[in-house]
C-alpha cells in the first residue's frame, strides 16, 4: 500500500483553528453596530449599577455567539468589576446547570452533581456576589431552548430577582435567539417581563459580499499561499449563500482542504468543494431545526413525507394544506406564514407557477433531502 495514513509530510493549513466554530477572529468584520449596541446595554455594569437586559435576535450563523464571545473576552481582559458568563442552552438546560456555570466562573470549580440543591447553589451565588460586589451578567445563548423546556421563565426571573435576598447585588442577562418569531411578551409570565424588558439587536444574513470577504480573511489566515483560487472561492461561497449560514462555508472551506490533502493535491479543486458540500451543507440543516417550535417540525416533516410519496408529483400549497389539516391543527394564515418561515430560513423553495385556467399556484420544494429532514424532525 502507497499511502502512509497518519504521515503528514505536506499540508495546506498552517492554522486550521480558524474553521472551529468557537474560534473568534482577530478581525470580526459586518457587525460594529451590534457590538456597539451591546457595549451599551452593558457600560452601566462599569459603574457597578444594573445592566440593561438585551436579545440578540437572528437566524443561525449571523455571529450572534461570536458577538458575545468576543464582548465576554474583552470584559475579563480589562476589569473585574463585572462577571461574565456564557451559557449554552443546547447543552445547559436546567437551573441547576446553568447555576453551576455560574458557581465555576465565581469558584473555577463545579459544585457536586448530585446532593446540593439548586436553592442552596443560588444562596452561595447571592452572598458572594454581594460580598465581592462584581456585576453579574449572564448570556443565555439559544435560549429559546430553555422555552422549550419550560426552564425559561424561572431562570431569568431567579437572576434578575437575586438582589431581592441579596441587597447590592446587580445582574443582567443576554438571550440570543434564531426564532424569529418568539415574542417573549407573550412567552414569558408578566412579572417575569416586567423584569426583563430588553433591548433587542438585530443580525441580519450577511450579504455575498460580505460572506466572501469573510470567507477570504479566514482563508488567508488557514492556509499557504495558492490553496485556494478565485474561482474556487467563488463556488464556496456560492454553495454557503445557498444556505445563509456562515458556518457552512466555515465547515465547507475546511473539509474540501482535507479532501485535497487526501488527494496529495496542494491547491483546493472545485471536485473537493462538491465532494466537501454533501456534508457541509447540513449544518444549516441541523442548527435550524433547532430553532423550530414541535408544530413547526410537523409541517416540516409532513412536506418531506410528501416528498417521499411521490417525488415526481409536484406538491402545491392546497395539496400540502389539505393534507396536513388531516394531522395537524393549523390554520390558513398560520400555515402561509410557516411557508414563508422555511422559504426565509432556506429549508424550502417557494415556486409560484402559472395555472392553465389562469392564475398562479405555489409549488413547495425541500432544499433537502426528506430523508434527513425527517430523521431532523424526529
Amino acid at each position: 500500500m502507497s499511502k502512509h495514513f497518519f504521515t503528514m509530510d505536506h499540508s495546506l493549513f498552517r492554522n486550521p483553528d480558524v474553521f472551529e466554530f468557537d474560534h473568534i477572529p482577530e478581525q470580526f468584520n459586518y457587525r460594529d453596530a451590534q457590538i456597539r449596541d451591546l457595549v451599551f446595554t452593558l457600560q452601566p455594569a462599569l459603574r457597578g449599577s444594573r445592566p440593561t437586559n438585551s436579545v440578540m435576535r437572528g437566524l443561525p450563523g449571523t455571529g450572534k455567539t461570536t458577538t458575545v464571545k468576543r464582548i465576554f473576552a474583552e470584559i475579563e481582559d480589562t476589569t473585574k468589576r463585572i462577571l461574565p458568563v456564557y451559557v449554552n442552552c443546547q447543552i445547559d438546560k436546567t437551573l441547576f446547570a446553568i447555576y453551576s456555570r455560574i458557581h465555576f466562573k465565581l469558584f473555577h470549580h463545579y459544585p457536586p452533581s448530585i446532593g446540593i440543591p439548586a436553592r442552596k447553589l443560588l444562596h452561595k451565588i447571592g452572598k458572594t456576589l454581594a460580598e465581592q460586589k462584581v456585576v453579574l451578567v449572564v448570556c443565555l445563548d439559544d435560549a429559546h431552548i430553555l422555552l422549550a423546556e419550560k426552564t425559561l421563565n424561572q431562570t431569568i426571573n431567579t437572576i434578575l430577582r437575586i438582589n431581592n435576598d441579596y441587597p447590592g447585588t446587580r445582574t443582567g442577562i443576554i438571550v440570543t435567539v434564531s426564532n424569529m418569531e418568539v415574542d417573549f411578551s407573550r412567552e414569558l409570565d408578566s412579572s417575569v417581563v416586567s423584569v426583563f424588558q430588553p433591548t433587542e439587536i438585530y443580525f441580519p444574513p450577511y450579504s455575498r459580499d460580505e460572506m466572501y470577504e469573510i470567507l477570504q480573511g479566514r482563508i488567508r489566515q488557514a492556509f499557504y499561499p495558492g490553496a485556494v483560487s478565485g474561482e474556487v472561492l467563488d463556488d464556496i461561497v456560492e454553495k454557503t449563500m445557498s444556505c445563509g449560514d456562515l458556518r457552512v462555508g466555515l465547515d465547507l472551506v475546511r473539509r474540501a482542504a482535507l479532501n485535497a490533502e487526501w488527494d496529495y493535491k496542494t491547491s483546493i479543486e472545485k471536485e473537493h468543494v462538491e465532494s466537501a458540500f454533501t456534508f457541509s451543507k447540513y449544518v444549516h440543516l441541523a442548527a435550524t431545526m433547532k430553532t423550530l417550535s414541535s408544530n413547526e417540525l410537523k409541517l416540516l416533516s409532513h412536506i418531506a413525507n410528501l416528498s417521499l410519496e411521490d417525488s415526481d408529483t409536484p406538491i402545491t400549497s392546497r395539496i400540502l394544506f389539505e393534507s396536513a389539516q388531516k394531522n395537524i391543527r393549523i390554520s390558513y394564515s398560520a400555515f402561509h406564514q410557516r411557508l414563508k418561515k422555511f422559504d426565509e430560513m432556506r429549508l424550502i423553495n417557494i415556486n409560484h407557477k402559472a395555472r392553465s385556467m389562469g392564475g398562479q399556484t405555489k409549488e413547495i420544494v425541500l432544499r433537502y433531502d426528506p430523508v434527513k429532514v425527517k430523521e431532523g424532525c424526529g
